[in-house]
């Protein structure tokens, strides 16, 4: 696995590098730079060409992170992330709807702190949620709030532009549990290729380039995975998406964001 020190994509010469196909993997580009993966291949780098196996600590990992052990529960897991649903009961995701549903209703372009925050607690009150819920949903908004900046800061959010979801999280993560499934015996050529069109055509219902998948990919692994306000969990993920986004080698440099079909 990585380091986390290297951040340059790995392509195999035999995988994709343009078309659909290509295109649908590519999603997974951030998650396959943070192990140390091809982005395009299910084989692992340095193994003898041919060989599709997992290392012991990536099946541990689907064990302990994933809960993945059998084929069942790999389809439940990876059609879970094809469709949003892990981060969609997270509550950065949640207080993310809330502030979209302010400035809809507004017509505001921006929305503060100051106004997030009341409008979290009275979203709270309406759906009758604990105080503990509700502080969970605080803080949450101020841990995207400050991801943001440094995503702005960062230049991987241009000025004024926000991120609406975290869904590119799961995106991501259900691509490489695509390929981690071809690599554990869970899945097949016919499988795989059914769930990337599914994962092409989620991403491309919600995302309109590569910079704000990368974004939202980001903030993701910030909010669920991170410390507050950033930390290394941040830096890793950002590092990767900058590569990815400048990389003359990157998928991303190379071929179009999905388009929904």
């Amino acid at each position: 696995m990585n380091s986390g020190l290297e951040t340059h994509p790995l392509s195999h010469p035999g995988g994709p590098v343009h078309g659909p196909h290509a295109e649908a993997l590519a999603l997974g580009a951030p998650e396959a730079v943070r192990l140390g993966l091809f982005w395009n291949w299910p084989e692992r780098p340095g193994v003898p060409p041919g060989t599709l196996d997992a290392t012991g600590e990536e099946q541990r990992a689907l064990i302990d992170r994933w809960k993945v052990t059998s084929r069942d529960s790999w389809v439940q897991v990876t059609d879970a992330a094809i469709r949003g649903l892990r981060v969609k009961g997270e509550p950065g995701e949640m207080a993310l709807d809330v502030r979209d549903e302010v400035l809809e209703n507004s017509g505001a372009a921006y929305l503060g702190l100051e106004e997030w925050l009341p409008a979290v607690s009275a979203h709270s009150e309406r759906n009758g949620h604990t105080d503990e819920h509700t502080d969970l949903l605080l803080r949450s908004a101020v841990k995207v709030y400050h991801a943001e900046q440094a995503l702005a800061e960062g230049g991987l959010l241009p000025p004024g532009q926000r991120v609406v979801t975290m869904f590119a999280y799961d995106l991501a993560h259900a691509t490489y549990l695509t390929q981690a499934g071809m690599r554990v015996g869970y899945s097949d050529p016919q499988t795989a290729q059914q769930m990337l069109g599914a994962l092409a055509h989620n991403a491309g219902s919600v995302f309109d380039s590569w910079a704000s998948f990368g974004a939202s990919y980001v903030l993701g692994c910030s909010v669920i995975e991170g410390g507050y306000p950033t930390d290394d969990v941040y830096r890793r993920a950002a590092e990767a998406v900058r590569s990815l986004l400048s990389s003359p080698q990157s998928p991303w440099t190379n071929i179009p964001l999905p388009r929904a079909a």
